[in-house]
């Protein structure tokens, strides 16, 4: 267990990464030190993350996502959510893992969910009716003073990208993406009514997924209009998770956890969340998903590592939140199915 407020962690993120500026607030609310850097150059719309730069970190790196995260030994890692739990056994204050087994795991599903559900409204409305603005915009991030006719190069060449890629999230049709979104934030706004967060006065690594997420819904500006508009105490809280290293906090009872408010704020996530899953085994699979780090095959590999996670727990522990994960819609979908248990991969930093 390392306590030294010595030691130095790089975060290389991206403008407009949501699992960058997860991982960034994680950092933050621990007080863990580190530096926060977009690599100028770093990205210029085509290609992988570093091609355009030999010296970039990203290209030393050579992860080919953000964020990146050098650690003060010099190794590089990705993939936020593992990084977030292996701080975890780093670091010894001020953990964003409740200390009740049944209540962590119900923070690690929430936080999951909001990893794979949340994107694909912004994902959607950001290329499709912001387009313009949010190439433009990130190609201003990732390279700093552009020439009008040199920003319209290279964000045109970026949109292009983008589209090609919006995948399972083009097969939704835009009533059914907002009528999605909208929930999401009706649940979000009614549990903010009542508590800051979820399972005391502090946050939890379920708080800094949805974070994540939200701190593009507060910003592009078609989901970002409909965040202000239905949805202020939501789009004030981004603003506190941003950065929460001022916020103490302490767990409370969990027999005080699994409220209403948390329920309906699973409920609208769950939904979407095995649609996505049953449409990334029937495209992917599951052979090989050891090495997946984005797409449909590291959507399965968290899914299935989470059900590990659930069958591990004591007899207890099961028990104490197998009516909320049943009034959810959750529990049967957390049960393995034939053949998944023996693909179950560890999660840990890349």
């Amino acid at each position: 267990m390392v306590d030294s407020q010595e030691e130095q962690f790089q975060i290389f993120g991206g403008p407009a990464s949501t699992y960058s500026i997860k991982l960034r607030a994680v950092f933050r609310y621990r007080r863990i030190p580190h530096v926060w850097l977009v690599p100028q150059s770093g990205f210029t719309g085509e290609g992988n993350l570093g091609e355009g730069s030999p010296n970039s970190p990203l290209n030393r790196a050579a992860k080919g996502v953000v964020p990146v995260v050098m650690y003060p030994n010099g190794d590089f890692k990705s993939d936020s959510t593992p990084i977030m739990l292996e701080l975890e056994t780093l670091y010894s204050g001020r953990s964003i893992i409740p200390p009740n087994p049944g209540i962590a795991f119900i923070a690690r599903l929430i936080e999951d969910m909001a990893d794979e559900c949340m994107p694909f409204p912004m994902f959607y409305f950001r290329w499709t009716t912001d387009a313009d603005w949010c190439g433009r915009r990130q190609m201003i991030g990732w390279n700093g003073a552009l020439a009008d006719h040199e920003l319209n190069r290279i964000s045109g060449a970026f949109i292009k990208r983008q589209q090609s890629q919006l995948g399972a999230a083009a097969q939704f049709p835009v009533k059914e993406v907002q009528k999605n979104l909208e929930l999401i934030l009706e649940a979000l706004e009614a549990g903010l009514k009542k508590s800051l967060f979820f399972f005391g006065t502090r946050p939890s690594i379920a708080e800094f997924g949805l974070f994540g997420q939200l701190s593009q819904y507060v910003v592009d500006p078609y989901i970002s209009s409909i965040t202000k508009k239905q949805a202020v105490r939501t789009f004030q809280w981004t603003q506190l998770l941003d950065d929460a290293s001022g916020v103490d906090g302490e767990w409370a009872d969990p027999k005080q956890c699994l409220t209403d408010e948390l329920l309906k704020i699973v409920q609208a996530l769950a939904p979407f969340y095995f649609s996505l899953q049953d449409m990334a085994r029937e495209s992917r699979g599951l052979d090989d998903l050891a090495n997946e780090i984005k797409g449909p095959g590291y959507r399965l590999k968290c899914l299935l590592s989470l059900k590990q996670e659930l069958a591990d727990l004591g007899e207890t522990d099961r028990n104490f939140i197998e009516g909320f994960l049943k009034s959810s819609g959750c529990w049967e979908q957390l049960q393995f199915k034939s053949g998944e248990r023996e693909r179950v991969v560890k999660i840990a930093p890349q």
